[in-house]
């Protein structure tokens, strides 16, 4: 009767140590997860002249992952379902907003040179940079526009010219900005004349810019050979499932079908990185 209270007792110690390491583990997830979502969601757009009440976001998207996990776990009586779709739904606003600001880093990419032609022949009038920054961030449309007229509000309201380019350059890194900031402080340190070097600078970038856009269409057609076949065993796999739906039911009814899911996705995922990383050539 000792021998089996103490094994109960064990039993019992283990369990309760399992539930609170568990709680624990989810605990320091969620915040990192809240973390992440306060950062991305909520610093980054907002550098990005895109404002969210992140609180309200937060309770909004976890309301989300919890009713769109529980409502696929209930409609497909499968708990991996529930987990899966729970997963792609928590990564999704994170992965949504980074698309839009590499997306808007390309827009501001490609309309530095027309920036640089602008501040060239501002400074070229007879303005300073200041002025000339104040008419190019006029005539050109966002998000250079915009990038420029608060590089402009900021120096307005006493902060150092030069620090006001530092954080332009930090809320949208690239390599023309970054070039042009450096030529701008060695430019009020040294002097020279500003207005040649970013009309170099500009004709530097387009010819990079014209460069970029031929290796992309040189390796276009690699690049859909890779989402081809990426795509391919899904569109076979959904063929065969409309053929002999009984036959495929295996596939994420049992575990061996699941673990098989799995790996084809990893195997997928892994060949898609390794054809995007020899297409990607840098210039």
């Amino acid at each position: 009767m000792g021998l089996l209270s103490l094994v109960i007792l064990a039993v019992f110690l283990a369990v309760a140590c399992a539930v609170l390491l568990f709680h624990e583990s989810l605990r320091i997830a969620l915040r990192m997860w809240a973390e992440r979502f306060r950062l991305d969601m909520g610093e980054r757009l907002g550098e990005q002249f895109v404002a969210i009440n992140v609180t309200r976001g937060l309770q909004i998207h976890g309301l989300s992952v919890i009713g769109l996990a529980l409502g696929a776990g209930l409609w497909t009586g499968l708990w991996q379902w529930a987990l899966l779709i729970g997963a792609v739904i928590a990564v999704l606003p994170v992965a949504l907003s980074r698309w839009f600001i590499a997306r808007r880093l390309r827009q501001l990419s490609a309309q530095w040179p027309d920036a640089l032609t602008l501040l060239s022949a501002g400074l070229r009038s007879g303005a300073s940079l200041t002025q000339a920054m104040n008419q190019a961030s006029q005539e050109l449309a966002a998000p250079c526009g915009q990038e420029l007229a608060l590089c402009l509000r900021e120096q307005r309201m006493g902060v150092p010219l030069e620090s006001a380019l530092m954080q332009l350059e930090h809320r949208a890194p690239s390599e023309g900005l970054s070039l042009f900031v450096s030529a701008v402080r060695i430019s009020q340190e040294t002097g020279g004349q500003l207005a040649e070097t970013l009309d170099r600078l500009a004709h530097t970038l387009r010819r990079k810019a014209a460069l970029e856009g031929r290796i992309d269409a040189l390796t276009a057609q690699g690049r859909l050979q890779g989402w081809v076949m990426v795509a391919l065993p899904f569109a076979v796999g959904a063929a065969l499932f409309l053929i002999e739906p009984q036959a495929m039911q295996a596939l994420w009814t049992t575990w061996p079908g699941q673990l098989l899911m799995v790996i084809v996705a990893l195997l997928e995922a892994c060949g898609l990185h390794v054809i995007r990383r020899i297409t990607e050539v840098q210039v």
